[in-house]
């Protein structure tokens, strides 16, 4: 073989890599920038932003189980090369519901103040308490599914979600502080009360999730729960059910 023989052939190799993924991110399904496109031209026909979003997102969902269901038929004919494509269509359909979810929330969101959602006042726990004793002074009565901590000067400290003092060994409750089980206030999801609800979102992270605890300074004016959410859409539902 010649001396160009060989970078000819990775060239050769490289661009027909390139090529496939061109033709793979021009279909027409969110996240994919073909995706973009179909929500373009969604958008462009009917005017609404909301709905050509959600058409791109569900787009992406067909497309996603397609992949996988593709992947496992090759796999099921004896090449494993098909568990890349199930991993693809797999991660397809997370970011494309990801998608689908706020495109939904959008419309009730838009506009929004984080006071304007949030639970006020809200319910604390100690931080240096016990867990059996946050269970029984406090855990037991809150009719939320994480409760916000404050330290020793009032100040919020962390989160604690009730399913993970529910898991704690009875015999380590007595001794272990409820603080040493919490989320840390470093990674709770904060906003101040004028902060836009759509915003907010926007910048939520996989470790960074509901609920959402509202500060004014260096306090504690409320908590967005998932509750909370859910019903604002219904509400945002409703009126777009009497405007019909």
């Amino acid at each position: 073989m010649s001396g160009t023989a060989i970078p000819a052939a990775v060239l050769l190799w490289l661009g027909w890599v390139n090529l496939v993924l061109t033709v793979f991110n021009l279909l027409p399904a969110a996240p994919l920038d073909g995706g973009r496109v179909v929500q373009a031209l969604t958008w462009w026909r009917t005017g609404d932003q909301d709905r050509a979003e959600r058409a791109a997102a569900r787009a992406g969902q067909v497309l996603g189980v397609v992949l996988i269901g593709l992947g496992w038929i090759v796999v099921l004919r004896g090449a494993l090369s098909g568990l890349w494509l199930a991993v693809i269509g797999f991660f397809v359909v997370i970011v494309a519901g990801a998608e689908h979810q706020r495109a939904r929330l959008a419309p009730a969101l838009r506009g929004m103040r984080a006071a304007d959602a949030m639970t006020s006042p809200v319910e604390t726990c100690q931080d240096w308490l016990t867990v059996q004793r946050c269970i029984d002074d406090v855990a037991a009565r809150t009719r939320h599914s994480a409760l916000a901590l404050i330290d020793f000067e009032g100040r919020p400290s962390g989160l604690v979600h009730l399913p993970r003092l529910a898991r704690i060994p009875a015999a380590q409750r007595e001794t272990l502080r409820v603080r040493d089980v919490a989320t840390p206030w470093a990674r709770c999801t904060t906003c101040a009360p004028d902060d836009l609800l759509q915003d907010v979102f926007e910048k939520l992270s996989p470790g960074r999730a509901l609920p959402i605890l509202v500060t004014e300074g260096q306090n504690l004016a409320g908590v967005i729960t998932a509750d909370d959410i859910s019903r604002i859409v219904r509400r945002q539902a409703l009126r777009g059910t009497e405007s019909r």
